[in-house]
């Protein structure tokens, strides 16, 4: 793609007729090509899980199970990944109205995402050598050239990063409107007087700005092609074309309100661990840069996550560094220059630059998925490099052509069946953290993940050691020692555990799994009045359990006379869980049970307990004699008496039939209490 330098040598000297016609085919063929590879590198793939990130983005992310308000959907995403990003938000709630959990229906957009991108980079490559300065030698191969490098990159094991880690739609979402922009951009310049390529690519831009702020660099590559490679520089550039730049550099402030209402984010994006500074997030960086490109090349080992320690030692990140810091200065020599080689340096260190540089995420510090975008680029350079080679070695254009063909189905087959193999890595959660040991073993975070699943396995005994590892690497992370304290106490390691948790705690002094089980620690060793205050704390601080916690502590604390607190702690549950049945049951029987009569409140409880009822879709007959109960101290004994032939029912329902004939005869005792009182009865 270099403007002095072949790409091919010959001239494209088919009619222009011919070529038109011929045209429509080859674009379609291509196109269909593309998308057969990609549907055969991912094909074995529909079966992977929901994995680490996606329980707080997808499946566990209250925000995307309704469309019945769709700025809910955007502005109620807390600390998801997906907040500040609103196409992929709602993206996220139409694919659950489609098929809810599913993961095949999931996986089934994210592959359709991939191959409309993989779509555009072939659109785009072909585009850019067919126009000048390229096309002269570049215009009679440029099909085969864009073909060659969008067939491989769709299939290219780098991008499984983004395409089955589900949560990673944020990425592939943003890389498509990326090369769509470039695309339309691109069309705009051959056809000045038209206004619907510079809409088009300021649309695709604004999309993509509710996707990732990744796409922030798409209209400076957009001007800086412009200026190199069509008007000759940037004024000349801006004066040509000012439609379409201004429609992309106003994205910006677009960009700028979504990054402001991703203050949800705050807690991973910048330099949030007291670890990870300025220079250290740089170093590491400098290590990540030369490692994507090594693997947008040779694509292993590849490794899910690489934990959150930051890479200070010189040894591993100063060779690395002065290896990108050439390539950076080759990419600006080279656009000096106006090479177009280095246009594709470019489009690798401007997208690389938000999330390596000017906005960190110090919880991600190196993660494939970011070099999805990057790699195409990669794989667009080699393919060029390798269609130069053989127009200067291979003198004949039919050996040339099979050599390429050659070429060309030998690294797509390989990358397919790489990609197959690393799609059988996500079928799951614990098996994807399994392989991450077996490749980085003194990965912290996947030591503490790792133990999570062997629990969650029901293999307890084997993830104390994980917990372990994990707290020797990073001592000062209160999250897993929390995890390792928890798992002594459910082991019996009393004194062990409490020691573990109250360094949990002087870390985290409000986290509300480390509160809630030092409780339980220290009321296992018979210390209620700690146990309690622990416990009131971490109802107040998000306790993984509340209302199972509530429902302990409130009747402790009315045996202790202190209903107000009790009350309080109860109330706490339900701020935290809102939709837990047991958080409103339980708020509920205290509203009931408190004898403070000015805390008593009959007409909420019974409005708590209804709802808890519905939560649980009138299959808890509990909650419906809860209702009642709320309904007679309110003084509405016929309501009450309905209430009580719902729990009836459900009793009868569930062959508890004792159960059932005792809410009847309360029904009908009810009732004959409602009718004796009720006005202009004879018996009164």
């Amino acid at each position: 793609m270099e403007g002095n330098t072949s790409c091919c040598t010959e001239e494209n000297t088919a009619p222009r007729g011919a070529r038109a016609s011929h045209g429509w085919a080859a674009s379609l063929g291509s196109l269909a090509l593309i998308a057969a590879v990609g549907a055969l590198a991912y094909g074995n793939g529909f079966d992977g899980v929901f994995l680490f990130d996606d329980h707080t983005d997808i499946d566990g992310n209250p925000a995307i199970r309704s469309l019945d308000s769709l700025w809910k959907v955007v502005s109620e995403q807390g600390q998801s990944g997906v907040s500040g990003r609103p196409v992929v938000a709602l993206s996220y709630a139409y694919n659950y109205a489609w098929c809810g959990l599913e993961t095949w229906g999931w996986h089934a957009v994210n592959l359709a995402i991939h191959i409309v991108a993989a779509w555009f980079l072939f659109a785009a490559l072909r585009r850019a050598l067919s126009m000048a300065p390229f096309a002269e030698r570049c215009a009679a191969r440029a099909q085969f050239v864009a073909l060659a490098a969008a067939a491989i990159w769709v299939a290219h094991p780098l991008t499984t990063g983004s395409v089955m880690y589900l949560g990673q739609r944020v990425e592939s979402l943003m890389g498509l409107f990326f090369l769509a922009t470039l695309y339309f951009a691109l069309r705009a310049f051959a056809a000045p007087a038209s206004r619907v390529w510079p809409a088009l690519a300021a649309l695709s831009c604004a999309l993509g700005t509710g996707c990732k702020e990744v796409i922030f660099g798409a209209p400076l590559l957009v001007l800086l092609y412009d200026a190199l490679y069509v008007s000759g520089n940037a004024k000349a550039a801006w004066r040509a074309h000012r439609a379409l730049h201004a429609g992309l550099f106003a994205t910006w402030p677009l960009l700028a309100a979504w990054v402001l209402l991703a203050q949800g984010r705050s807690e991973s994006v910048g330099f949030g661990y007291s670890e990870v500074g300025v220079w250290e997030y740089l170093t590491t960086q400098a290590w990540a840069v030369a490692h994507y490109a090594r693997l947008s090349l040779w694509p292993d080992p590849l490794i899910f996550d690489y934990g959150v320690q930051p890479i200070v030692d010189p040894a591993r990140w100063l060779a690395p560094g002065v290896l990108v810091l050439a390539a950076l200065a080759w990419t600006v020599w080279g656009l000096v220059r106006r090479r177009g080689a280095a246009f594709l340096g470019a489009v690798w260190f401007v997208v690389l630059a938000p999330s390596s540089s000017v906005l960190p995420i110090v919880t991600e510090l190196v993660v494939e998925h970011r070099a999805y975008l990057p790699s195409a680029a990669v794989v667009a350079g080699v393919v060029l490099a390798a269609a130069a080679l053989l127009e200067r070695f291979v003198a004949a254009p039919r050996a040339r052509l099979l050599a390429g063909v050659v070429l060309t189905l030998a690294v797509g087959a390989a990358a397919v069946l790489t990609t197959r193999a690393r799609n059988r890595d996500y079928a799951s959660e614990i098996g994807m953290w399994r392989d991450v040991l077996d490749k980085l073993p003194t990965n912290a975070r996947a030591q503490a993940s790792y133990g999570n699943d062997l629990v969650s396995a029901g293999r307890e005994p084997e993830a104390g050691p994980h917990y372990a590892e994990a707290v020797r690497l990073h001592p000062q992370n209160g999250y897993w020692r929390a995890n390792l304290g928890t798992w002594l106490m459910n082991n019996g390691k009393l004194e062990e555990a409490v020691a573990e948790l109250e360094r949990s705690r002087e870390i985290l002094p409000e986290y509300g799994m480390t509160l809630q089980n030092l409780g339980e620690a220290y009321s296992r060793r018979g210390e209620s009045d700690k146990a309690l205050e622990l416990w009131q704390r971490a109802l107040e601080n998000g306790a993984p359990q509340p209302g199972a916690l509530a429902a302990r502590v409130s009747p402790l604390l009315f045996g202790r006379k202190r209903d107000a607190e009790a009350l309080a702690a109860c109330r706490a549950a339900v701020r935290s869980a809102p939709n837990d049945p047991l958080a409103l049951a339980t708020l509920a029987r205290a509203l009931l049970q408190t004898g403070d009569a000015k805390l008593r409140d009959p007409v909420e409880a019974g409005g708590l307990a209804l709802r808890a009822a519905m939560l649980k879709r009138g299959t808890d007959a509990e909650l419906f004699e809860l209702q009642a109960d709320a309904l007679v101290q309110h003084g509405r004994n016929g309501e009450a008496a309905g209430a009580l032939r719902n729990a009836e029912a459900v009793w009868r329902a569930q062959s508890r039939i004792d159960r059932a004939e005792a809410a009847a005869r309360r029904a009908t005792a009810l009732l004959a209490a409602a009718n004796s009182s009720a006005p202009g009865n004879p018996a009164r």
